[in-house]
């Protein structure tokens, strides 16, 4: 199992310009660089990533040895192995909502996959029952946990990743959604912050270690039932989107096959995607 070198370091621009540097410099797979703070930090598809003091910023250089076509798959792994390093730092009925949504978003699903429920007892008081509902329908976004990017750069990968771990104190967007931090699940509560974020590193390269091992030696196929559970976009009616948000296809999706590929059925029949952004309708 793959055994990481990680360097912390206090500021940089990018913790994946770090990686690939040492890309081009010929450094051998296992580099792992944890960022305290970056000032161009950016996630999936080149998008900004905000990057303030108490998030967990982690760049890896790997060097993997399998035919391209198995390559792609590779970005879901990486949500998986970051799914099940998050879940493991909370109590089990908040650990079973972080979810991966395809490609690897790890997400925080508060309700968002399951039938509206509204509690009636506060019907009778129109401001307790609108306050009620208004909660009911904030809850039910998927909010966001964890960006994650890869590039292949000077004949290997690097892979970034972006973890919400303490809120700052004047939190933005991330990507237009409302993000999660791991905080609000009860996190971090009894230490320091650092020590928090560095519990966070810890962990996300541990379970990566062993979900990157597997991967090289099977593939993407041991693991399309474990991206399957639980995934937020089963069965939900979806738009398939392009980088430019122009749309590409529009179906109901069905499963993740062994290529990665998100499979939906359209009105044509069915339709396998290997890119693109889903948008529950």
């Amino acid at each position: 199992m793959l055994d990481f070198r990680l360097q912390v370091l206090e500021e940089v621009d990018s913790s994946n310009s770090v990686v690939k540097r040492a890309l081009e410099d010929g450094q051998p797979e296992g580099l792992a660089i944890q960022a305290r703070r970056q000032t161009g930090g950016y996630g999936r598809q080149g998008r900004g990533w905000a990057s303030p003091e108490g998030g967990m910023y982690l760049s890896l250089l790997l060097r993997p040895q399998v035919p391209p076509v198995q390559l792609p798959t590779l970005s879901l792994v990486t949500g998986l192995a970051v799914r099940e390093a998050l879940r493991s730092l909370v109590v089990a009925k908040e650990a079973r909502r972080i979810v991966v949504k395809w490609p690897n978003d790890v997400v925080y699903d508060g309700g968002a996959s399951e039938p509206p429920a509204f509690d009636a007892t506060g019907a009778a008081d129109a401001d307790g029952g609108a306050l009620a509902v208004e909660e009911r329908f904030d809850k039910a976004a998927l909010r966001k946990m964890c960006g994650i990017s890869l590039e292949s750069h000077g004949g290997g990968i690097c892979i970034g990743i972006g973890v919400n771990v303490l809120s700052p104190a004047f939190p933005s967007p991330v990507s237009g959604n409302r993000p999660l931090y791991l905080a609000e699940l009860g996190f971090g509560h009894t230490c320091q912050q650092q020590q928090a974020v560095d519990e966070v590193a810890h962990a996300v390269l541990r379970q990566f270690a062993c979900h990157y091992t597997q991967w090289l030696a099977e593939g993407f196929a041991p693991f399309v039932a474990a991206f399957s559970q639980e995934n937020p976009l089963m069965g939900k009616r979806v738009e398939m989107v392009d980088v430019q948000g122009r749309p590409l296809a529009c179906g109901t999706v069905q499963s993740v096959d062994a290529a990665g590929n998100l499979l939906l059925l359209t009105a044509d029949g069915s339709r396998a995607m290997g890119f693109g952004e889903a948008h529950i309708l």
